[in-house]
């Protein structure tokens, strides 16, 4: 009876070592990253440190961690020629990004909004984590905002042609272009491998809410 006992436990100590081998360690770095002026850093300092704060133009990244869930954030520089570098640095740990978008100014950023989401979903360890990633659609409360349905549509369609022509596309190591699908055929991002989803929030001011952002990160 002894033996047979001692084999069983044997077999399955077995599995779970070999699942636990065989299975995918997940990150714990969760980077926010959006073009200038987009609200980023109000809204990573309403994350890490419940208040706002006065910001600027930035060179470097901002790191903090939270508790719960136990995270490290990156806030990744606005900076075009900076941006891409430095997200690439934390993406290796990723296991959620944070897209933020200047809903007032929407209209007139649009391709440059869809451009950062698109260098976002093409990165090769976003893609290899399956990580989800959040299109926060900050400043809900001025008058000239629009809501996250329509920004949601309206980067599809620039997704779309930035994918088509190859435009801002990440190259692999081997050089070649790498796109989000085949061409000519329209992006929807429920359809992608990476999860995406989209909420409103307001990152500074008497109306200040990120709680779609917290419900999120609790999720992850």
């Amino acid at each position: 009876m002894i033996p047979i006992l001692v084999a069983l436990i044997l077999v399955v100590f077995t599995y779970v070592l070999l699942k636990q081998l065989s299975g995918k360690v997940k990150g714990n770095t969760l980077i926010m990253v959006g073009i200038e002026g987009s609200g980023k850093t109000a809204l990573y300092a309403q994350l890490v440190a419940g208040k706002e704060v006065q910001t600027q133009t930035s060179i470097t990244e901002n790191t903090s961690q939270i508790t719960n869930p136990p995270l490290k954030v990156v806030d990744v520089p606005g900076n075009a020629r900076l941006r891409g570098e430095i997200f690439t640095k934390y993406a290796k740990n990723v296991c959620g990004v944070v897209v933020v978008v200047d809903s007032a100014d929407f209209v007139d950023k649009v391709r440059e909004c869809s451009e950062v989401l698109y260098e976002v979903l093409l990165n090769s360890d976003v893609q290899k984590s399956k990580c989800p990633v959040l299109l926060f659609c900050n400043k809900q409360d001025e008058d000239m905002s629009r809501g996250p349905d329509p920004i949601r549509s309206a980067m599809e369609r620039e997704l779309t042609t930035l994918n088509n022509t190859a435009v801002n596309a990440l190259s692999d190591d081997s050089g070649s272009q790498r796109m989000l699908g085949p061409a000519n055929e329209t992006i929807k991002l429920e359809k992608l491998t990476n999860k995406v989803t989209s909420v409103g929030g307001v990152s500074v001011g008497g109306d200040t809410d990120i709680s779609s952002l917290k419900s999120w990160i609790t999720a992850l």
